[in-house]
């Protein structure tokens, strides 16, 4: 590859600048799905997945020898491993990075990384049951706790608006694979582009339009990353559910 194709190239992989996104709407999406699914093979795209494990949804047991050394839960100084979690993300990682499961695990006496992750969800699924202005996030790195899309104009009235950027093509196109196909895996989205797209998955979950959650495989094994829109995306497009994305413009599946 020659110098001006790798600089094409990168350019390619590059989502934009900021997280801003300009014009860009339903049909782009549905767009840009369908032109993937034509360009390489329709028949790897699987059916949207709406729901995850059921083992990430469980909610975790009390351990009876913690519960023993532990002060009721009425006791006005009792301290919960959720709220240990919240402090350590509010209060931030000494060197400014995000916090893993295991490193949030270790602050807390007989909880493992998977009760953590569990505990994050539920106090996800809390915050937005109750319309909370905070959201914890995971990408690659680990976990951290950022504000609601819902309230983000209250930042920008403080900070200012970020400047407008576009996504790029590449990025759009990933974007729509795993909107159309939640649960998607990295390495399905890079099967089904024909090329690498980690550095975009990765980006646009940095971004926050995209949450990535480690999912056990069916047959056992380690966690594998699982992709899904992300509560800003809905927020973004004006969804109230992936179900009402536009149906995709079957014609482009025939063309050659």
């Amino acid at each position: 590859m020659d110098r001006n194709e790798d600089q094409t190239a990168g350019r390619e992989d590059d989502p934009g600048d900021d997280e801003s996104f300009g014009e860009f709407s339903l049909e782009d999406l549905g767009t840009a799905y369908a032109r993937a699914a034509a360009a390489h093979d329709p028949e790897s795209f699987a059916a949207p997945q709406q729901e995850g494990p059921e083992s990430d949804s469980a909610q975790p047991e009390q351990d009876e020898d913690a519960e023993s050394e532990t002060l009721p839960d009425d006791a006005p100084d009792a301290v919960h491993p959720e709220g240990i979690i919240e402090a350590a993300l509010f209060v931030g990682h000494p060197e400014n990075e995000p916090f893993t499961a295991d490193r949030l695990a270790s602050l807390m006496r007989n909880v493992s990384a998977e009760e953590v992750v569990e505990m994050i969800d539920s106090l996800n699924a809390s915050y937005k049951q109750t319309r909370q202005a905070f959201r914890i996030v995971e990408d690659e790195q680990g976990y951290r706790l950022t504000i609601a899309p819902a309230v983000e104009n209250v930042r920008q009235s403080f900070l200012g608006r970020v400047r407008e950027a576009r996504l790029s093509q590449a990025a759009v196109e990933v974007l729509a694979l795993v909107a159309y196909q939640p649960g998607v895996t990295a390495q399905t989205v890079q099967d089904q582009r024909g090329r690498e797209s980690g550095t975009l998955l990765n980006q646009l979950v940095r971004r926050r339009l995209l949450e990535m959650k480690r999912e056990t495989p069916a047959d056992g094994g380690r966690k594998v990353p699982h992709y899904y829109p992300a509560e800003r995306f809905l927020t973004l497009f004006g969804l109230e559910s992936i179900e009402d994305l536009p149906m995709v413009d079957e014609s482009f599946f025939g063309s050659e």
